[in-house]
């Protein structure tokens, strides 16, 4: 499990839970000009507070969908973002080095698909290996509410995977709402599918 970096005492409340990361910094230290190392004094940046300041000022995207592209609710993004943007700052205005390493967060390999959308493509068929649900019905509805859930992964709805949830989903171990960064659309649709005979 990745650490939370250095400079962070103990955190209070519930624990800190893992952040999608789509990308990894090429550099990860920026050193003032002119100030020799030993002098110094370094901000450090977790790689999940980069990843915020990437999608919100580099990609313009909306705090809702930096929250939903990070797998979190838009009032973690925030605080990661304003901690990020903080951190930035001072060390501008005070001529400390940046060094970006460590946090709490998982590395997404591919862009993720259009969150909102329930025109998604076809994914393949679950694994047998994989499979929870023995019916054919049930497993026929499993494999149409997968299809319809954004294929993140992120762990939000309590679930290790989106296949995970759609099983659970359609035997009825999950409610059809329980994937909470789709929209409303994608759920209503999962109700006509549980709904179905």
């Amino acid at each position: 499990m990745f650490g939370y970096g250095q400079g962070y005492g103990r955190q209070r409340g519930r624990c800190r839970g893992r952040r999608w990361i789509e990308q990894l910094p090429e550099t990860t230290y920026f050193h003032p000009q002119g100030i020799p190392r030993p002098q110094v004094n370094v901000t450090l940046l977790t790689l999940e507070e980069l990843e915020a300041l990437r999608l919100v000022d580099l990609e313009d995207l909306t705090q809702e969908e930096a929250a939903i592209r990070m797998g979190i609710s838009r009032k973690t993004l925030w605080n990661d973002l304003q901690r990020a943007r903080k951190k930035v700052v001072n060390a501008l205005v005070k001529g400390s080095a940046i060094r970006i390493q460590g946090g709490n967060y998982m590395l997404r390999t591919k862009h993720p698909q259009d969150l909102q959308s329930i025109e998604s493509p076809p994914y393949p068929p679950m694994h047998p290996m994989h499979q929870t649900i023995t019916e054919g019905k049930a497993v026929d509805k499993a494999r149409q509410i997968l299809q319809l859930l954004p294929g993140t992964n992120c762990g939000v709805c309590g679930y290790t995977s989106c296949e995970e949830c759609a099983s659970a989903i359609a035997s009825g171990d999950a409610s059809y709402d329980a994937c909470r960064i789709a929209g409303k659309d994608v759920k209503d649709k999962i109700k006509e599918i549980l709904e179905e005979r």
